[in-house]
């Protein structure tokens, strides 16, 4: 097979339990090169637990995790630290370094994982910060001097500085006003197209879902209820699907988000 038509991301029969709680039940899902899946769902459905198994965080209990054709679950040493020099991620409120100036978060990544030099990867810390709308004039900053919109858009510059391949979001617009979560929606979008990477978002927050997702997957007990281009979800007819995005108390979830 081309190496083109494998997908960069896919997760077949995915399963991962936390004692009695049965979190993933057979996870299913591919995103194509170049193209941007969002994962969508109710809070505890899990899709943060999905996302870290992808990365590596959790290990889970069977199933199959591909990169680029490549299984990844398992891995350590020098092939697991290969596969992470290919992901960029945004974590959710940031995550950034109170120890470090803003640039020195940026460029941690280049600096820690990829060896550069400290003067080239200011530089590219720069040209990252500038591509998100960051003067640089805040380099030397403090994080906690910034606002939640800079802090979120210096933890994009962060994922962006070294190039990835692959994109992780982690609720990328929690804790953000609706003007300042359409911009960091915006950039995400133009920063993964001006990369070329591949993309997964997880998220509650439906704005995020269509603009940044070719297509949106929708986690309910354990599995993808329903999956499809973003510009279909509004007719797709999955009653799990219709219940969420329009945020209606009746319907499939209400039962068991009355049982938590």
């Amino acid at each position: 097979m081309h190496s083109a038509s494998i997908p960069m991301i896919s997760v077949h029969g995915l399963h991962k339990r936390f004692g009695a709680n049965q979190v993933l039940a057979g996870i299913d899902l591919e995103v194509e090169r170049g193209k941007s899946l969002v994962i969508i769902g109710a809070s505890g459905s899990g899709k943060s637990v999905t996302l870290k198994c992808i990365l590596g965080l959790i290990k889970p209990d069977s199933g199959s995790i591909r990169i680029g054709g490549q299984e990844v679950t398992g891995l350590s040493g020098a092939r697991r630290e290969a596969y992470l020099a290919k992901i960029g991620m945004l974590f959710q409120g940031a995550a950034l370094f109170d120890s470090m100036s803003v640039w020195e978060n940026v460029a941690f990544g280049l600096i820690q994982a990829r060896g550069m030099p400290v003067r080239q990867a200011r530089e590219k810390a720069l040209a990252a910060m500038e591509k998100v709308g960051l003067d640089a004039s805040i380099a030397d900053m403090n994080p906690a001097e910034l606002s939640a919109g800079m802090q979120k858009r210096a933890g994009l510059a962060r994922a962006i500085a070294p190039e990835p391949e692959i994109l992780f979001f982690d609720e990328p617009t929690t804790g953000l006003d609706p003007i300042m979560s359409g911009v960091i929606n915006e950039l995400i979008v133009e920063r993964v197209r001006d990369l070329g990477a591949t993309a997964l978002t997880i998220t509650h927050d439906m704005e995020s879902a269509r603009r940044i997702g070719d297509s949106i997957a929708l986690i309910y007990q354990g599995r993808i209820a329903w999956c499809g281009p973003s510009d279909r979800i509004d007719d797709c007819g999955e009653p799990h699907v219709d219940q969420f995005i329009n945020a209606r108390v009746e319907g499939p979830f209400t039962a068991d988000l009355l049982r938590r």
